[in-house]
């Protein structure tokens, strides 16, 4: 077009349409056009989509039953040690109970993998509690020993065994490196040695250990 006799070249049609949506979004209350810059998810996308979630409540079920399994089981060894001290001295069951932290669970005997998922576990080798020397019982920091972090100076211990009371009480605790093996060492005096991973609230492997130390106090 000419306007006063001088040629004017006019805009190009994307750049007013462009111009235009980018008033119309200004506008209030005119939010239509913004529908058309959304793009909608391909199937490939939600398909991928529902099989993460899929995924996702599988192995959350998968650790919820686990979980359940191990305490079912827990409940299991504990009604048999009740049922053995009614009828008998209970000789081949030992209880944990500390009651700072309402723990109360039957050890197994032998620290693997599989008896640590169904309780605290007797280190194979080291003494029996009761006897002279360090008893050493393991557990898992997220399961039956995930409270032994507030256990203090002073707090007792109690392990029942062959139709005995045997009393505990805290000396220390402390942290230390998983290759150090000090803490499995013998002592002339009956010992309670407690182990698990720390930091005991960590998400992923736990980089050390926990160490509680109890001496003995009496039997009864």
């Amino acid at each position: 077009m000419r306007v006063s006799g001088t040629s004017v070249r006019s805009k190009p049609r994307h750049l007013v349409r462009t111009r235009a949506l980018a008033f119309q979004l200004l506008q209030p209350g005119k939010r239509e056009p913004a529908k058309q810059l959304i793009r909608r998810p391909s199937g490939l996308r939600r398909l991928l989509s529902c099989l993460l979630i899929l995924a996702g409540s599988a192995l959350c079920s998968f650790v919820a039953a686990s979980y359940a399994w191990m305490y079912l089981q827990q409940r299991l060894l504990l009604h048999e040690w009740n049922v053995g001290r009614a009828s008998a001295p209970q000789k081949t069951l030992t209880k944990l109970s500390i009651p700072r932290i309402h723990l109360e669970d039957v050890v197994l005997e032998g620290a693997s993998g599989h008896s640590l998922l169904l309780g605290p576990a007797h280190l194979a080798g080291s003494a029996l509690p009761g006897d002279p020397g360090n008893a050493v019982i393991a557990g898992h920091r997220d399961t039956f020993f995930r409270h032994i972090h507030s256990l203090k100076y002073g707090d007792d211990i109690y392990i029942l065994r062959s139709g005995k009371r045997l009393h505990y009480v805290v000396r220390t605790r402390r942290i230390v490196e998983p290759n150090d093996l000090s803490v499995l060492g013998a002592t002339q005096d009956p010992q309670l040695t407690l182990i698990t991973c720390y930091p005991t609230h960590a998400i992923g492997p736990a980089p050390q250990r926990l160490i509680v130390v109890a001496k003995m106090a009496g039997s009864f």
